[in-house]
């Protein structure tokens, strides 16, 4: 339920904010709904929105159309119950059962699933809606910066939390961080401190997003630790964090970004380092002035760490 409850804001806060109803659809991926449509028709029957659903049984019933519209377990019940081979690939089975729909739209029977097209006009969110997403705004956070820990976890945090939404946040991001260090899972830390920047862009605090991210990319430059099984896949430089970077610095007027780096360097508290301080900070500048970041892990795991970690 927790997640079809994301869902549901999701789909009503991208409504508030003033995008199309059909641009929604058009994403087509709703977890726990089987469809946009689906998910659209249960927000108008609990309430949620209101305004003109239309039906049409004027639906041509081709292969591509109950390609999209079934997948292969609906194929096989349909086949399965009117009697015929359930074997095969997708292709297959929507050949096998496309004369059946046929048949049974043209003589309206009700007993084979034959969709009828709905259109659904003007829709307007309910004072329910809005409840809901005044109740709920801590998801649009969640969605923002947290969407990599686990969505449950957060609703029980949030639900136990006396202090305000952003406080919340940073304050979950905290205890994964004590954690991580505790059980020496250097790259959840990593990815913490990466949320925890997110939370303070969130509400508008660019400085403390850049301090973060800038400690986010040192520390990917200087593992705290980082065992084997995880180096195949550790990634040095994250390119979404130089983006990040890049885009903040551009922002702000914030004066020397070397002094910056200093600062956060020294925070960090590398004690075992990996790629020296002056030439992490030179590989920042090449990153953000949009060197290939391909390119410069390449060379950052050839020179640094491939000796270091044992490969």
């Amino acid at each position: 339920m927790s997640e079809q409850k994301l869902e549901i804001f999701n789909v009503l806060n991208f409504l508030d904010n003033g995008y199309e109803l059909e641009d929604i659809l058009n994403e087509g991926n709703f977890g726990t709904f089987s469809s946009a449509e689906e998910c659209i028709d249960y927000l108008v029957k609990e309430g949620y929105l209101e305004g003109d659903v239309q039906v049409s049984a004027n639906v041509e019933i081709t292969a591509e159309y109950i390609s999209k519209k079934y997948i292969v377990s609906e194929l096989k019940d349909i086949l399965r119950e009117n009697g015929l081979k359930v074997s095969g690939k997708k292709h297959e089975l929507v050949e096998r059962v496309l004369p059946v729909l046929k048949e049974a739209h043209d003589a309206r029977n009700l007993n084979v699933a034959v969709d009828n097209e709905k259109t659904f006009d003007n829709l307007e969110l309910t004072d329910k809606a809005h409840e809901f997403l005044e109740e709920n705004a801590w998801m649009d956070l969640y969605m923002f910066a947290l969407i990599q820990f686990s969505f449950e976890d957060y609703e029980t945090y949030v639900a136990g939390s006396s202090a305000d939404m952003i406080q919340t946040g940073l304050n979950f991001c905290d205890e994964i961080i004590s954690r991580a260090l505790m059980g020496n899972q250097f790259l959840v830390f990593r990815l913490a401190l990466s949320a925890k920047a997110h939370v303070y862009a969130y509400d508008g605090d660019y400085e403390s997003f850049l301090d973060y991210d800038l400690q986010h990319f040192i520390l990917g430059l200087n593992p705290i630790m980082l065992e084997a099984k995880d180096y195949a896949n550790f990634e040095i430089i994250n390119e979404a964090n130089i983006i990040n970077l890049r885009n903040v610095i551009e922002k702000l007027e914030l004066g020397s970004l070397k002094k910056r780096f200093d600062k956060i360097w020294v925070k960090s508290h590398i004690k075992n380092v990996t790629v020296p301080k002056k030439t992490s900070f030179k590989i920042l500048k090449r990153a953000i002035d949009g060197a290939d970041i391909e390119e410069l892990n390449f060379e950052l795991r050839e020179k640094y760490f491939n000796k270091k970690f044992g490969f």
